[in-house]
């Protein structure tokens, strides 16, 4: 990548989490965009607008439900940020000027700034998503062509080097309400906006990791070149024909080297 780029490392770190020796991504092998993750041993950290879950990193800060003391609140401490030589009073005739007038209140202004907001946010963030789970019939069956694909372990501590910052994702019937500043932190607003699904996902046991670029990323920006010392395994799906497995063995061998690669059932019996 040739431009700079920032990994958010604050939330979850190796050093913060325990995590999972390997982590897995499930992938369809007549897709040419998944080849790539064996060909050219690259990831690709997605834009949240590309997601199946339209909730998914898309838990809007909720200014709507802001009442005007916490409104003035808001800009009192805005004003304190922006305007470092104001006197008291003059951060609260802002903070009073500001919360008369106060986008918030009207839908339509703040459903143009939440689009605003949104477009920005999709192209600059990026987000690979991965499980522990090897083993998944539902995940087989959605995100692997129904055993027609392949499933690549990848050496968690390794491959974090390469990504930043991650963590496994939680679960729930309702998404938490995500407040500005003050009244939701910037690290809580990041976890529960990156890290928080409804339960209906939680068959996918997913862990993520999150890229956040100073500048709207292309394709290539989000294609992340990997070493080969990232990868732990390939597991083959169970309805692979004995063309694609010959396929599949040889890019490995190729771009990879000397890795293992193995069916499904005997990786079942060999853990």
């Amino acid at each position: 990548m040739s431009k700079e780029f920032i990994v958010n490392t604050r939330q979850t770190t190796l050093d913060q989490l325990e995590l999972p020796p390997t982590v897995y991504k499930y992938r369809t092998w007549e897709d040419t965009y998944h080849k790539r993750f064996i060909t050219e041993k690259e990831v690709f950290l997605a834009s949240p607008n590309t997601f199946e879950d339209q909730l998914d990193c898309h838990n809007p800060t909720r200014f709507d439900l802001l009442k005007d003391n916490q409104i003035y609140e808001y800009y009192f401490l805005d004003s304190k940020r922006i305007n470092s030589k104001f006197t008291r009073q003059q951060h609260r005739e802002f903070a009073r000027s500001h919360t008369k007038r106060a986008p918030f209140k009207n839908k339509f202004r703040l459903a143009e700034w939440q689009n605003h907001f949104d477009e920005q946010y999709f192209k600059r963030t990026g987000i690979l998503s991965l499980t522990e789970n090897w083993n998944n019939d539902k995940m087989w069956e959605k995100y692997a062509d129904n055993g027609n694909g392949i499933c690549i372990g990848y050496k968690t501590s390794e491959l974090f080097k390469y990504l930043g910052g991650g963590g496994p994702v939680h679960y729930m019937d309702k998404l938490p309400i995500i407040y500005p500043l003050p009244f939701t932190s910037d690290e809580a607003a990041l976890f529960q906006r990156v890290y928080c699904k409804t339960s209906q996902w939680s068959f996918e046991e997913e862990y993520r990791t999150k890229m956040y670029w100073n500048f709207e990323a292309s394709t290539e920006d989000r294609r992340i070149i990997l070493p080969t010392n990232c990868f732990q395994t390939i597991i083959l799906g169970d309805n692979l024909s004995a063309e694609a497995i010959h396929e599949i063995k040889d890019a490995v061998s190729a771009s990879i080297g000397e890795i293992e690669v193995i069916s499904r059932k005997d990786y079942i019996t060999k853990v």
